[in-house]
């Protein structure tokens, strides 16, 4: 385990390693939490916030995800929309007292169990990708859209946080995605979704293409 410390942004929202997300920061103390982090390294840690808890009451163990700023536009008035990369993901150990007008934390790196089998698990994720196909192919058949499918990982450990990314989840499902230690257990949660929703989403794509 690797020690780290972030500037924290808790959000209602989880990121994925390896996955991008669009934010809009408007709040002055992340204003000066992005001029801190692209002054530094570019790196601070989101970490899903939980319903009635204080930002600072999370709790020690709370999974978050290390994002990479990547793109950054400011805005006349000091506004700023950035795309962020996520990296690894860490455990929370604490919040620190800091000068800084937006929180700061300690964690740890928390990296996938080992000892899987990798062809079972290339196996799996090459089954979530069809089914994930299926659906874009659906979802894009009910909106007439013909853009192409959008790029997919070859890492198969990667593939159902990539998917998971792009699909509806609720905020607590994508929290177990992201907490999820087993590549293979990952897969067959992304799976269980796409399943689902497959059979409603491909009737009605045949439905309009009649």
């Amino acid at each position: 385990m690797t020690d780290l410390l972030l500037p924290i942004f808790p959000l209602g929202v989880v990121l994925f390693p390896g996955t991008m997300l669009p934010l809009h920061l408007f709040e002055p103390r992340y204003r000066q939490m992005l001029a801190d982090v692209r002054d530094g390294d570019g790196r601070f840690g989101i970490i899903a916030a939980m319903p009635g808890v204080a930002e600072r009451d999370l709790p020690a163990g709370r999974m978050g995800c290390v994002a990479e700023v990547t793109d950054v536009d400011v805005m006349p008035d000091g506004r700023a929309n950035i795309i962020v990369t996520g990296r690894e993901r860490f455990a929370l150990t604490a919040f620190i007292e800091h000068d800084a007008p937006y929180h700061v934390a300690t964690g740890t790196v928390v990296l996938d169990h080992t000892g899987f089998a990798p062809v079972a698990l290339a196996v799996a994720a090459d089954e979530v990708l069809a089914n994930f196909k299926r659906v874009v192919q659906a979802v894009r058949t009910l909106n007439d859209d013909t853009d192409p499918l959008p790029n997919l990982p070859d890492d198969a450990a990667q593939v159902a946080w990539s998917v998971g990314a792009m699909i509806d989840l609720d905020l607590e499902s994508r929290y177990r995605l992201l907490a999820e230690r087993s590549p293979a257990a990952r897969l067959t949660q992304i799976d269980h979704v796409l399943r689902k929703a497959i059979p409603d989403l491909e009737l009605q794509a045949a439905l309009k293409a009649k």
